[in-house]
C-alpha cells in the first residue's frame, strides 16, 4: 500500500512531440497489438492531426458492452489536454473494449487545447460533471468510472465527492497523494499566468475545504478507490498509504510492488504497460477477477523515469 500528487507542466510534452515524425495510420477501434507506448504518442497525433483526438478515446457512436457495461472518462492534468494525456491509455482500454472517453477541462479563454489552469469550481469540475452526465445520456449507463492524472486525479475526486457520488462507481488515479489531494489543485495552477483572480482562487480554496465534510477525508461513501503511484514520481515522491476511516473503499498500489523496473516518473506513468494493467484491473478488465483481483499478473517492463519503456511491450 502506497500513494502521490502533482501537476506537470507542458513544456517537455511539447518539445518531446515534437521530435516525433510522421503518423502511422492507426484504426478508429485500436487493438491490443496497436497501443502506443511512448508518452508523447498522443501529443504526436494532435501536432499530426491538427489537435484530432488519438484513436479509441471520445467515440460517441460508442455503447458499452455487457462485458464492460460502465463508460471510463479519463480526466487529464494540468498544462494537458484529453488527446495528449490519454493515447496509451485510451487505446489500451478500447482495445480492451470499454467505451471511454477523454474531455479537456479546465481550458482558460483562448487556450481550448491547454487544460488545467482555469478554476476548479467555476471551469473544470462542472466540466467534467457536465461530462459525466452527456455520457450517462448517451450511453444509458447509470455510472461512470474516472481515471484521472494529477490535477485530473484531484477533479475527479472532487466532482465525484461534491456533486455525481450516485452516478461514480470507481475514481482511479495517477500521480496523486491520496493523502493531500483534498488540499486542491497545486498552488502554482491558481497563479499561473495571472488566468485567476484573488476571488476565484479564495472561492476554490474555500470549496476545497468543505469538499473534505464533516469526516475530513476527499472520498465519497460507497465510491471505490484505487491509487496507483510510483516511487519515482518526481512531483510527489515516496508516500504512504493515508490512514483513512472504515467508510472509505481505497487501496493504494505501489508500481515498483513486484516490479522494480518500472520506474515510470509522473508524466510517463502515462504509458507505463503496468500502470495500464493495474488500472484495467481496477476498473474490472478482462484479467480481472470478481472484486477487482486480477487473474493474470500485470506486467513487467523496464521504464525510465523520462524517456518511459526502455524495452518491446508484450501483450498481456
Amino acid at each position: 500500500m502506497t500513494a502521490r500528487r502533482a501537476a506537470p507542466g507542458i513544456a517537455g510534452l511539447v518539445a518531446a512531440a515534437l521530435l516525433v515524425v510522421a503518423p502511422g495510420s492507426v484504426s478508429a477501434s485500436p487493438t491490443t497489438a496497436q497501443v502506443p507506448w511512448r508518452w508523447w504518442d498522443g501529443a504526436a497525433h494532435q501536432l499530426t492531426h491538427g489537435l484530432a483526438d488519438p484513436p479509441g478515446v471520445n467515440r460517441d457512436d460508442c455503447r458499452p458492452s455487457a462485458r464492460h457495461p460502465v463508460p471510463v472518462i479519463l480526466v487529464h492534468g494540468t498544462g494537458l489536454n484529453g488527446g495528449n494525456s490519454w493515447a496509451t491509455f485510451g487505446a489500451a482500454l478500447a482495445a480492451e473494449g470499454y467505451c471511454v472517453w477523454a474531455p479537456t477541462v479546465g481550458a482558460p479563454p483562448g487556450l481550448g487545447s491547454t487544460g488545467g489552469f482555469d478554476s476548479l469550481t467555476g471551469a473544470s469540475a462542472p466540466q467534467l460533471a457536465a461530462e459525466i452526465d452527456r455520457v450517462r445520456a448517451l450511453t444509458g449507463a447509470p455510472e461512470v468510472d474516472l481515471v484521472g492524472h494529477s490535477q485530473g486525479a484531484i477533479i475527479a475526486s472532487y466532482v465525484t465527492a461534491t456533486t455525481r457520488r450516485d452516478a461514480v462507481r470507481t475514481v482511479v488515479t495517477l500521480g496523486v497523494d491520496p493523502a493531500r489531494s483534498g488540499e486542491g489543485p497545486p498552488e502554482f495552477v491558481t497563479e499561473a499566468f495571472g488566468v485567476l483572480s484573488a476571488e476565484t482562487a479564495q472561492r476554490d480554496a474555500e470549496a476545497t475545504l468543505a469538499w473534505l465534510g464533516d469526516e475530513g477525508v476527499p472520498f465519497a461513501r460507497g465510491v471505490w478507490y484505487v491509487a496507483v503511484v510510483s516511487d519515482y514520481d518526481e512531483l510527489t515522491g515516496p508516500v504512504t498509504a493515508p490512514v483513512v476511516p472504515d467508510f472509505v473503499d481505497l487501496r493504494v498500489v505501489l508500481l515498483q510492488d513486484g516490479c522494480e523496473v518500472d520506474r515510470s516518473g509522473h508524466l510517463t506513468v502515462l504509458a507505463s504497460p503496468r500502470a495500464v494493467d493495474l488500472v484495467t484491473d481496477a476498473l474490472g478488465g478482462t484479467h480481472a477477477a470478481a472484486g477487482g483481483v486480477a487473474s493474470a499478473p500485470p506486467r513487467c517492463v523496464p521504464a525510465d523515469g523520462v524517456v518511459g519503456v526502455l524495452a518491446p511491450v508484450p501483450l498481456r
